[in-house]
């Protein structure tokens, strides 16, 4: 019996150890200087900063219990299916909507906590996250054709919209009137309901003039309150005021940088700058608000910078820029440099063309 509990010791031991060495974050601890666009001797304007695959790679680790069953075990895959949407809110929770898996993971960095949505068929094609002033997460589910409503603090998921939707993918809150927008992609429009989930107005319809939408997708609301909308299929991004009203276009398709080929997440930064994915030319695309291009960085491929079908894009606090890698099964955090940031590693500070 002595020996038995000598056994367990040492074994407990040695999954303590091993989850200890395994928690260390991929990030950019190794020589990726290079990873930032334009790239040297240029001053840099986007720097590279993560990788995120599963839990670990936000500091978050596991119980001691938990790896003393999956030293025995064995451990599971736990890295990210196939994500898309992401939102990340200023109590520095990442919310990842992982259309393969058909969850979404909740990686709590600030709290180092771990948790999903979903699993057991209670989500079918979660799509876009989004999140209001309450503490509720917001979910499209493509496939079920509704948007869910998920309460943080009590873990309640309820569907949320009154009305009927075809397939809603993008989400976005706007703080400015207290709106949920969701892209109803296959009815070629963006609803628009109150907290309680009532209708209030539609905007657009098919066709290929202002205002009208061919496969809308990914939303964003900057801080002012416009409304960004992935107007997929007719290779263009749309801005509207808080209210709905067309302001301006740009975008056209084509297969050189400053057109789209399969535009996808659409974000702003705090310069008032419009970021698109691309997804076929596995690159993100940097625009002022005339639709003029200023950088794009990324290209095909599984390194650090490169990309395989990048998808949903959010940018939150400090300009910190969160990607959907899709098909590398990641999310990629890179960082855009103010004027008057300091370059990576204490180089020379960053200067450049901003609006």
């Amino acid at each position: 019996m002595t020996r038995l509990k000598g056994s367990v010791v040492a074994l407990l031991l040695m999954v303590l150890l091993a989850g200890c060495a395994g928690s260390v974050p991929r990030s950019a601890g190794g020589d990726y200087r290079e990873l930032q666009w334009p790239p040297l001797p240029t001053p840099p304007r986007i720097t590279w900063v993560k990788e995120i695959q599963d839990l670990r790679d936000v500091g978050i680790t596991k119980g001691f219990w938990q790896r003393a069953v999956e030293f025995l075990t064995g451990e599971p895959d736990q890295r990210l299916g196939k994500p898309y949407g992401i939102h990340v809110d200023d109590k520095e929770r990442l919310f990842i909507a992982d259309v393969g898996l058909a969850v979404v993971h909740v990686m709590d960095m600030g709290q180092k906590k771990y948790s999903i949505i979903g699993g057991g068929n209670a989500l079918r094609t979660p799509i876009a996250v989004t999140e209001d002033d309450k503490d509720n997460l917001y979910i499209s589910d493509a496939g079920a054709g509704t948007v869910y409503r998920y309460a943080l603090s009590g873990g309640k998921l309820e569907r949320f919209n009154v009305s009927g939707l075809d397939r809603p993918t993008g989400l976005a809150f706007n703080a400015n009137n207290r709106f949920i927008y969701v892209s109803d992609t296959a009815s070629h429009q963006v609803v628009v309901y109150d907290l309680a989930g009532n209708e209030r107005y539609r905007i657009g319809g098919r066709g290929t003039g202002a205002g009208q939408f061919n496969y809308p997708t990914d939303l964003f609301v900057d801080p002012s309150g416009k409304l960004y909308v992935t107007d997929a299929l007719n290779s263009r991004i749309q801005i509207f005021s808080a209210n709905g009203h067309f302001l301006k276009q740009f975008g056209r398709a084509g297969d050189t940088v400053g057109n789209f080929a399969r535009p996808k997440g659409v974000a702003v930064d705090s310069d008032g700058h419009v970021y698109v994915c691309d997804a076929l030319f596995d690159a993100v695309q940097i625009f002022n608000d005339n639709g003029r291009v200023l950088l794009d960085f990324g290209t095909h491929g599984s390194a650090p910078g490169k990309f395989w079908m990048p998808s949903g894009i959010f940018i939150g606090k400090g300009d910190m820029i969160y990607v959907a890698d899709s098909y590398n099964r990641r999310v990629q955090v890179f960082r855009y440099l103010k004027v008057d940031d300091p370059r990576p590693e204490g180089a020379a500070q960053a200067t450049g063309e901003s609006k």
